[in-house]
């Protein structure tokens, strides 16, 4: 008398891929939420005159999957502040052109990272770093956040994964 498996191949095959895309989604959704995050740290900065609101609308994330991107942020953030030839003051969130420049930049980094999950952070204009280099923070504050946080995902993340069996 032996014993004989009450479950098929296929079975395991199952279980393995919905652990995987478990996984695959705990991954994403930190990566997403740390994309966020440094985001918004550096949209808040007031530490420069966004005259345009082109570098502050530059700034975004793009996170890839195997070179593929799967999720992101770019948009209108910038608060430009003008006088109409009336002499009234009218504040709007800039042109659209930074948020294009920084979509295109971020992509375009992206072309360099085929395999593996990748969170791109950037302030997208060509003056960034100038403006970075004259002691106004534009990323700077978000990559500190960055390598304060991460860490600490990583090690949750690691324990949420060995938790699901």
């Amino acid at each position: 008398m032996g014993l004989r498996p009450t479950f098929k191949i296929g079975d395991i095959r199952k279980s393995l891929e919905d652990r995987m895309a478990r996984i695959d989604k705990a991954i994403v959704n930190r990566l997403q939420y740390l994309g966020e995050q440094c985001v918004n740290v550096a949209r808040s900065l007031d530490t420069y005159k966004d005259q345009t609101g082109n570098l502050r609308n530059s700034i975004g994330y793009v996170l890839l999957k195997d070179g593929v991107i799967i999720k992101g942020d770019f948009k209108r953030s910038a608060s430009v502040t003008s006088t109409t030839k009336a002499g009234k003051t009218k504040t709007t969130k800039g042109s659209a052109d930074g948020v294009q420049t920084g979509k295109s930049f971020a992509e375009s980094l992206a072309k360099g990272y085929p395999r593996g999950y990748v969170l791109i952070v950037v302030a997208g204009m060509n003056y960034a770093a100038a403006v970075e280099s004259k002691g106004k923070d534009v990323l700077t504050s978000s990559e500190l956040y960055a390598k304060e946080h991460l860490p600490r995902m990583v090690s949750q993340l690691k324990a949420n994964i060995n938790r699901m069996t």
